[in-house]
């Protein structure tokens, strides 16, 4: 008790953190979980809409109820089950055979909570790929251009992924990992209205394109550099890949350097620190998620000149 009474305030904040740390399983290294696939940032403006009408939210089913007038002046109502009430984790491993160069394996998986399953994938992708294999009921419907870019689609309508299961499918490309988006679809019904909903209600729904669970995982990048690698090791970070904060900052600090001596015209520094940091990645595998190892070990050859 001495002790602690003569402490200073700094002290004593530092020490209840500390404990407060311990208690919650978390240390000062600790990083964040991995991230499954977030509902989009566009949210559905509740409240009056000015004397049209009104939509409420549900708390108990997740649901928006509108409500207006009708026509014959009865009072009209419409749920809309919005399209993200699943929790989709996509994980991402990648091999390099030398035959199909970049092999990429990706395993969706719907989490027993989730009260919708998954019926697409959209993966950003440029150029099509030398195979894809899927799962019988899911089907590759190629390269298509959509408002956000160029995106394989894979449709699972057959055999969607249901709560508590998962796929796997696999592709093959000319081109290392890079990090990119990817969204998903769910088996949300269609909104029913009993007669066509005004206007100004109408426009409160979220656009069609921008509906889906969305989030990052690594596929074929093209143009491979090492300002992208240090742009997608910070993502990396953010996504849960990277679990030790002290590895994470000085693979920063070297790709930064790499970057340094590319600007310099450096090739006998930039081939050392290349090699150095690919023996850190194996070094440190365990503090690495299969998307992060990918960055490190496959794509840093390609990026760093």
């Amino acid at each position: 008790m001495k002790a602690i009474i003569g402490m200073s305030v700094l002290d004593s904040r530092i020490i209840f953190w500390a404990i407060a740390l311990t208690i919650y399983g978390l240390t000062p290294q600790a990083f964040a979980q991995r991230r499954p696939l977030s509902p989009p940032k566009l949210s559905i403006k509740t409240g009056q809409v000015g004397e049209i009408g009104r939509i409420d939210f549900d708390p108990k089913t997740g649901n928006y109820i509108f409500t207006w007038k009708g026509l014959d002046g009865k009072t009209k109502r419409a749920v809309y089950v919005p399209p993200w009430k699943a929790t989709l984790t996509v994980i991402a491993k990648v091999k390099f055979q030398p035959t199909d160069n970049f092999v990429y394996t990706y395993t969706l998986i719907n989490s027993p909570k989730s009260q919708q399953s998954i019926i697409g994938f959209w993966l950003a992708m440029s150029e099509s790929p030398k195979y894809v294999r899927v799962p019988k009921g899911w089907k590759f419907f190629g390269i298509n251009l959509t408002v956000f870019g160029k995106f394989a689609d894979f449709s699972g309508v057959e055999k969607p992924i249901k709560p508590g299961q998962s796929i796997a499918f696999e592709l093959a490309s000319s081109y290392p990992p890079g990090v990119v988006t990817c969204y998903a679809d769910t088996d949300a019904p269609i909104m029913r209205v009993p007669e066509e909903m005004p206007g100004e209600l109408e426009e409160r729904l979220v656009p069609g394109s921008e509906k889906r669970l969305g989030g990052k995982t690594v596929g074929p990048y093209r143009d491979l550099t090492s300002t992208k690698l240090l742009s997608d090791w910070q993502v990396a970070i953010q996504e849960g890949w990277v679990k030790e904060k002290k590895f994470a900052h000085r693979v920063q600090s070297i790709l930064r350097q790499i970057i340094l001596w590319e600007r310099q015209k450096r090739t006998k520094e930039i081939k050392g620190a290349v090699s150095k940091l690919m023996n850190l990645a194996q070094e440190n595998l365990k503090h690495m998620e299969p998307e992060a190892q990918a960055l490190l070990l496959i794509s840093l050859p390609y990026a760093a000149k």
